[in-house]
């Protein structure tokens, strides 16, 4: 996402956006009429102000659009804004719009495809999906509340709860979500679902305690009270744990953790409040009308029976137990993960039928390419860097499965051909070639060429001479005829002069000389141009001096012929030639004059006719000289030419050979020539993959690989540690590499993912571990409490693969152990808290006791609850988005292993095995301590009663003292303190307990509520009150203790006593009789120290006990019986009161 942001800034693109691909396909081939449909479609959209790219505004795209069995066109419509952006929904529905009605009637078919397409289809489908879970999940949660409870009202008002828990929590997410919380279709289905499942679970947690309470005996409005009080801790933390452990989600980078996390911790506070708040006030209401009264356990005697035999036998139940586990857990280490969202929707949604009608014509990946992006602190545009930038994209070619890349140094998917190095030698070598043939073409005409050098030369010997003849016979006539005119006057005639006859012969003659030897000049100098030129090109005549002085002769006469030179002297000769004897003197001389004039105008400037003969003279002497040596040197020249020919060929065939042979991209090179990147073509190229500025390019790769796969993520790593490879030692070394497209989104997530798990997991383990620790004040269970839960949820993991991975065949989706994780062990927590806290109140005892007594009391309360949040994750099996369906069977399944194998079996058999080691560092006080330090706490302040002191009985002869008739107590007398106090557990006082022949104290293996009142007789606590609602036994302060005891046979009477001294205020006592110090007690009778206990019998040290007999050391007990060291016990059953007297 980041590089997307930068690319698109790099080339001013938003970096927003969504696509929509349109493709029309017709099976039976693209004809004309399809074309004008392409057309008139095309149009429709630019009207409609849509962004569409098309073969018809831009020809070159016609190839990448169109399939290659000409059965199918794509017509990507582009939007700028964001796919949840409602603009881009509008014009989603207006594109699908325009399409549907361009194509009705025609030959040619429209799917949808692209990832607004699939998000469009996961919307719709998940909010109808959302309805039908609801509903089905509703059915099945009903359905088993009314087997657990058998009463409807029961069964109404959990479900009344959570309505309005669900309500609240909907409301609450969307004020959230207008100030900023992301929330999904799928997160709304999801927390429905969890919130069913634990507000279920906190009401039956509730409604179980209350039932309980009720069935002691208690009124519904205390009822709920203790029920709220003992079960609200555990509710709390199980809420603690569920809304933190999500909470801490927000943290995480992946969107489908971080948006789901607020809002299932949200849902969770909101049915932890309904569950404390308007529940309880629920059941005051309809409990006080009785509407709620619980039925008869069914299942109590089976659970217990399963404690029991787990505690006997705790190492067979736990090794059976894990290896089941086991088994199931190892199979979650063959899972595969699927990152394709098309894989979790049905086959006839839209976004899938149209990948599938992409795929049938179009290549794999070519419409989701991936984009490699380098920015580089430099201009790219350069020969260097882009030959870099061809050697980088020419190694990623090489990787396994990439089918094409694309850039600007090859953008049909290999290196231009003008771009190679070999094909750049092959035209060099094409060049020499054509030279080689041309030398050979042309031998004879060096030959010629040769020839004519040499004839030149002889001909230029032949001027010299002539030359300096002529000019020499030149300058004597002018002087002559100057000296004539002078003597002789300007008007005579030459046939006046008969002795000027033999000089006009003379000139007539030098005349024809000339003018032949000027021919053959002319005809040298129409050979010296043509060979000037070849010397001045050949690099050899440039390193021969000899040529090069040749050359510069030769160029010297080419000079005279374009100067004029030459023509001058020409006609210096026709002049002569054309000397009558009418002319005059001063005629003939004028006109030589001015031929002489112009001969010499070149070659000096005026400073006399005759320096400039003398230096015409001279240059045709250099001329001469020269012509030999160029002679020579076209010779030389030849000679090597014809031997450069020879060599060209062999060059034209190295160069042709490396152009045939090196014609592989690893072979052949890469140069660009600076005249390239001046060129328009060059330049448009450049608009789509360089960056105005030049500092960043990018190429577009195209793999065989499906992109939603694990194979196409693992390409990502290697696409990207090729291309950094070649970055070292080139324009490229100091770039920033990176990769754009689906695959590198999914392996972003992937890595984000693992990140984001670990996170969890320890978040998930810490969360718990420490509540744990804080609710049960101990280490070592909270240890193996958390290894239960982490062995819980990878069983139903593994049960997951085995279902839809072995035996369906089907992938499971990427996200699933994350949000499985967390749910599994926040409610494997709740269940943890609620039988741990059980078994470590009910282990006073010990904890194999409170082993039995929990799983028997909670065992029907953890199925049901379990058996609800398993319906209720069940419930998304009726989705259709299949990553729904497998999230509800995996988490559906673990609370039920959690509920049936690990709360069940495994946690007992391990509380049984640990024993109280369960709860170091903190000590659990046994059952008698506890008694003894309440008892200590209770009397604390209060005056103690003396010890008894034994003392002789009375004489009486043996006989008994009958016993005083008992005053029956009205209940109308029962004090108001006694009646309106709510009851308390009072601890017994420690007392002094007789020992046995083995040792041991005869109560030390009592229960809790076994009261030692008449020695070694040990009666059981039950609970009954005089009009059989309400129970308990009075303290010294007139508190009612929780369980009274049968003292009078099988009817269950209230038992008012105190602790030995004033029950307050001196208040009547059990039969109305007054106790404390010096007052009646019983029957009348005095009770304290050496006061009258029972029927008058002294109690104490020495004092009488029951009917008389003495109590002590070796002094009589109960019933005229001996107890101690060896006195016989004597039968006294009679002198118990009649139970008649007694209210």
């Amino acid at each position: 996402m980041v590089t997307g942001k930068e690319m698109g800034k790099a080339f001013g693109d938003s970096g927003k956006g969504s696509q929509l691909l349109v493709i029309l396909t017709d099976e039976n081939g693209l004809s004309p009429a399809d074309l004008e449909t392409y057309h008139t479609l095309v149009d429709r959209l630019h009207q409609a102000n849509l962004s569409v790219q098309d073969f018809i505004s831009t020809p070159g795209l016609h190839d990448v659009l169109s399939s290659k069995d000409n059965k199918a066109w794509n017509v990507p419509v582009m939007f700028q804004t964001d796919p949840q952006d409602p603009a881009t929904t509008a014009g989603y529905n207006k594109a699908r719009e325009i399409v549907s009605q361009t194509v009705a009637g025609s030959t040619l078919t429209a799917n949808y495809a692209g990832g607004l397409v699939t998000m469009s289809d996961l919307t719709a489908i998940g909010q109808e999906d959302a309805h039908l879970i609801e509903i089905g999940t509703a059915v099945s949660v009903l359905i088993i509340l009314l087997i657990i409870y058998r009463n409807v009202v029961t069964m109404l008002v959990p479900l009344a709860t959570i309505g309005i828990s669900m309500g609240t929590a909907q409301g609450t997410l969307s004020a959230l979500a207008t100030i900023g919380l992301d929330v999904q279709t799928q997160t709304i289905i999801f927390m429905s679902a969890v919130m069913i499942g634990a507000g279920t679970d906190y009401a039956v947690f509730l409604i179980s305690r209350y039932h309980d309470y009720v069935r002691q005996g208690l009124a519904s409005d205390l009822a709920v009270q203790r029920a709220l009080m003992s079960i609200g801790k555990v509710i709390a933390a199980s809420a603690a744990t569920v809304a933190v452990t999500f909470i801490v989600m927000v943290f995480c980078k992946l969107p489908v953790f971080s948006t789901v996390g607020p809002a299932i911790s949200v849902s969770i506070v909101v049915s932890f409040v309904a569950a404390v708040s308007l529940l309880p006030a629920i059941l005051v209401l309809i409990g006080r009308r009785g509407w709620i009264k619980p039925r008869r356990d069914l299942t109590h005697r089976f659970w217990r029976r399963t404690g029991t035999r787990i505690v006997r036998r705790p190492r067979i139940h736990l090794v059976a137990s894990l290896v089941v586990l086991a088994i199931l857990a190892g199979s979650s280490f063959l899972v595969r993960f699927n990152y394709d969202d098309l894989k979790a929707l049905p086959s006839d949604v839209t976004s899938v039928a149209g990948y599938e009608a992409m795929s049938r014509h179009f290549p794999q990946n070519m419409m989701t390419p991936m984009m490699l992006f380098i920015k580089s602190p430099r201009d790219l545009r350069n020969p260097t860097a882009l030959a870099d930038l061809e050697m980088m994209s020419h190694r990623i070619s090489q990787l396994p499965d990439i089918t094409a890349i694309r850039g600007l140094t090859r953008p049909n998917g290999e290196p231009l051909q003008q771009t190679k190095v070999s094909y750049q030698a092959g035209e060099v070598g094409g060049k020499l070639d054509e030279a080689g043939d041309a030398i050979r073409d042309h031998g004879s005409d060096l030959d010629r060429l040769v020839n004519g050098s040499n004839d030149l030369a002889g001909a230029l010997a032949q001027v010299r001479d002539q030359v300096t003849q002529a000019v020499g016979s030149a300058g004597t006539l002018v002087s002559v005829l100057t000296t004539m005119k002078q003597l002789m006057g300007g008007d005579k005639t030459l046939n006046d002069l008969d002795r000027t006859a033999k000089l006009v012969g003379r000139m007539r003659a030098l005349g024809d000389a000339l003018s032949a030897n000027m021919v053959d000049v002319a005809n040298t100098v129409a050979w010296a141009s043509p060979l000037l030129k070849a010397l001045n090109s050949s690099p050899t005549c440039n390193a021969d001096p000899a040529c090069a002085a040749s050359r510069s002769q030769l160029q010297a006469l080419v000079q005279a012929q374009t100067s004029g030179t030459l023509n001058s002297i020409t006609n210096l000769a026709r002049s002569l030639q054309q000397t009558k004897e009418v002319q005059t003197v001063s005629q003939t001389i004028d006109k030589l004059q001015q031929n002489l004039n112009e001969a010499v105008s070149t070659l000096r400037s005026i400073d006399g006719l005759q320096n400039r003969l003398n230096q015409m003279q001279q240059g045709a002497n250099a001329l001469a000289q020269g012509s030999r040596a160029v002679a020579d040197g076209v010779a030389a020249l030849v000679d090597q030419t014809k031997k450069m020919g020879t060599g060209l060929d062999e060059a034209s065939d190295f160069l042709l050979g490396l152009k045939r042979d090196a014609e592989r991209p690893s072979m052949a090179g890469f140069n660009v020539p600076p005249q390239v990147l001046a060129a328009d073509e060059f330049k448009k190229a450049a608009q789509i993959f360089i960056s105005s500025d030049g500092h960043a390019a990018r190429y577009l790769i195209q793999s065989s690989l499906n992109p939603f796969t694990t194979q196409a993520m693992d390409q990502v790593n290697t696409i990207l540690s090729a291309a950094r490879s070649s970055q070292p030692n080139t324009e490229l070394a100091d770039a920033t590499i990176s990769l754009v497209g689906i695959p590198t989104g999914l392996a972003d997530t992937r890595d984000y993912y693992n990140s984001d798990i670990n996170f969890i997991v320890l978040a998930t383990i810490v969360i718990v571990f420490l509540i744990l620790v804080m609710l049960l004040r101990a280490i070592i269970a909270p240890l193996y409490l958390i290894g239960s839960v982490l062995v819980s949820f990878f069983a139903a993991l593994g049960l997951g693969v085995i279902v839809f991975q072995l035996i369906l065949g089907k992938e499971l989706h990427w996200s699933l152990p994350g949000l499985s994780f967390i749910l599994l062990v926040a409610v494997g927590a709740d269940y943890n808290m609620l039988l741990i806290s059980r078994i470590r109140d009910e282990s006073p005892h010990g904890v194999r006791v409170g082993v039995i007594r929990t799983v028997g009391s909670t065992g029907g309360v953890i199925t049901s609850a379990g058996l609800i949040f398993a319906a209720s994750m069940f419930g998304l099996l009726a989705a259709t988005i299949s990553t729904m369906v497998e999230a509800g069977f995996i988490i559906g399944a673990g609370i039920l292993i959690d509920t049936f194998i690990v709360r069940t079996v495994t946690v007992p058999a391990l509380a049984a095995l640990i024993g109280q080691a369960n709860w170091w560092p903190s000590k659990l006080a046994t059952s008698s301590k506890k008694q003894r330090a309440s008892g200590r706490n209770k009397t604390r302040g209060q005056a103690r009663p003396a010890r008894a002191k034994a003392v002789p009985a009375r004489k009486t002869g043996g006989a008994t003292r009958p016993p005083s008739k008992v005053r029956a107590v009205p209940a109308g007398d029962t004090p108001r303190a006694v009646r309106r106090r709510p009851a308390k557990d009072v601890p017994l006082r420690k007392l002094d307990f007789p020992i046995t022949s083995n040792g041991k104290d005869p109560f030390a293996d009592l229960g809790e509520h076994a009261l030692p009142l008449f020695g070694s007789v040990v009666l059981r606590a039950k609970t009954a009150t005089s009009n059989g609602h309400e129970s308990g036994v009075s303290d010294g302060d007139g508190d009612r203790i929780q369980h009274s005891l049968p003292l009078f046979g099988p009817i269950d009477l209230p038992a008012l006593m105190t602790n030995g001294n004033g029950n307050g205020n001196g208040h009547a006592n059990g039969n109305g009789h007054t106790n404390g110090n010096g007052h009646t007690n019983g029957n009348g009778h005095t009770n304290g120290n050496g006061h009258t206990n029972g029927n008058g019998h002294t109690n104490g040290n020495g004092h009488t006990n029951g009917n008389g007999h003495t109590n002590g050391n070796g002094h009589t007990n109960g019933n005229g019986h001996t107890n101690g060291n060896g006195k016989q016990p004597v039968d006294t059953g009679s002198a118990l009161p009649d139970r008649s007297a007694i209210t």
